[in-house]
């Protein structure tokens, strides 16, 4: 599990440190910065696929003209805070060793003042709590600056890392955390820790539901939920087929809309595909295509959280979109539970006021508030609970009282007035 993530230089942030629990609410204004955080998420995703650099920021095409991977939005023309020479992300997260949680900090720092050539990597380093300073070291006097193949994705520089043979060498456009874990001469626990920290990063999902893709039928058998909500009714099926999910679906369901909702149907059509309906108690039936967006949406976050492939670590955009405000209740009573019961970390975005009041006072904990100070360009992170005396404030108000009235951000200007000016 993440427990933090630093960002020095990347898009909007200058320097902030988002603290992670189980479940962490980001809320804030729009333009305040909470989808550049997504941004840095999946560029820690994009390493854990050994995706180079370039194609962390671009895309990945492969063969057959097939997109396999989208890219971080705006580039490498607007990866860096106020186009600054380089990005820095700093991830502190838990890896299991032999049985045991091990704390662990990941760096990496990407040089992009390369002209029109690739973004490289300048600095790495991977620590892990037991196993000295360094699982390995990099400095940015391995990658020499005057080389006239540095721009090319075949050149290779040489590694001074603890842990590692100074004698092998690595692509210096591609994280090397990336290569290592394959690398034939290097130590076997070496290569075990840095696979199980590739491991947090790549169980990764970042949903953003559309109905349009959630509508659209599935082959049995397609168990993993796009990340539109692709496959949604292929992956309720494989949930129906064990009856304790089953039912806890058909609960969930009854719950959030008026429907009785107790049974769900995949006839296939001719070309062997499949779009749920949902049956009522009373044989009224409801295909997906006429479910409204908002049942869609719930329909496909519980496929997520319930359903036979889960991920580890989850993002969703605006998780309150679609959903009826008396009906939010509900869905942070599911995540609640469900982060609480497995190993699953959830990380949503949210502009609503009414989501922060039904958080219970452990999920609190992990609310932060994106923002900036006027005048100021960089977007900065407050974790809600350790805001002075907040607690004294909730005590007459609740959180979503401060929340729409806009106090957090005042709170923020108040607390740094000479910045404000």
């Amino acid at each position: 599990m993440l427990t933090a993530l630093r960002l020095v230089n990347f898009k909007s942030f200058r320097d902030a440190t988002l603290h992670l629990g189980p479940l962490a609410l980001l809320m804030g204004t729009n333009a305040s910065g909470k989808s550049n955080l997504r941004d840095a998420f999946r560029f820690l995703h994009g390493i854990s696929r050994g995706y180079t650099v370039a194609e962390i920021l671009g895309e990945k095409w492969i063969e057959g003209g097939v997109l396999q991977w989208k890219g971080i939005r705006g580039g490498t023309r607007e990866a860096t805070f106020m186009q600054a020479p380089s990005l820095r992300l700093e991830a502190e997260f838990s890896l299991e060793e032999g049985g045991r949680d091990r704390n662990a900090r990941y760096q990496i720092e990407v040089d992009l003042a390369q002209g029109n050539g690739p973004p490289r990597v300048l600095a790495e380093r991977l620590m892990v709590g037991g196993h000295g300073a360094y699982v390995f070291d990099t400095d940015p006097q391995d990658y020499p600056t005057d080389r006239p193949d540095r721009h090319h994705l075949s050149a290779r520089v040489r590694q001074r890392a603890r842990g590692l043979n100074p004698a092998l060498s690595f692509l210096s456009q591609q994280p090397l955390l990336s290569q290592v874990h394959e690398h034939p001469k290097v130590q076997p626990q070496i290569r075990e820790l840095v696979r199980a920290s590739l491991q947090a990063f790549s169980g990764m999902r970042f949903l953003d539901l559309a109905p349009d893709a959630m509508t659209r039928p599935s082959v049995p058998g397609q168990t993993v939920l796009g990340d539109r909500g692709e496959n949604l009714s292929s992956v309720l099926q494989a949930l129906c087929e064990d009856p304790a999910r089953k039912r806890a679906l058909a609960r969930w369901l009854q719950e959030l809309t008026p429907m009785d909702a107790c049974d769900f149907d995949f006839e296939p059509d001719a070309a062997g595909r499949i779009l749920v309906t949902l049956v009522e108690s009373n044989s009224q039936r409801t295909t997906a295509n006429s479910a409204s967006e908002g049942t869609l949406r719930f329909l496909a976050m519980i496929a997520a959280l319930l359903g036979p492939e889960t991920a580890s670590f989850y993002f969703f955009e605006e998780l309150e979109n679609g959903i009826h405000p008396t009906r939010l209740d509900l869905l942070v009573q599911l995540i609640e539970e469900r982060v609480a019961r497995d190993r699953i970390q959830l990380v949503a975005s949210t502009h609503s006021p009414h989501l922060l009041g039904f958080l219970s006072p452990k999920a609190r904990e992990g609310a932060s508030l994106t923002y900036r100070l006027p005048g100021r360009a960089e977007t900065r992170i407050q974790r809600i609970m350790a805001i002075p005396q907040v607690q004294q404030v909730l005590d007459r108000q609740n959180l979503t009282q401060l929340h729409a009235s806009g106090w957090l951000e005042d709170a923020m200007v108040f607390l740094q007035p000479e910045e404000a000016e």
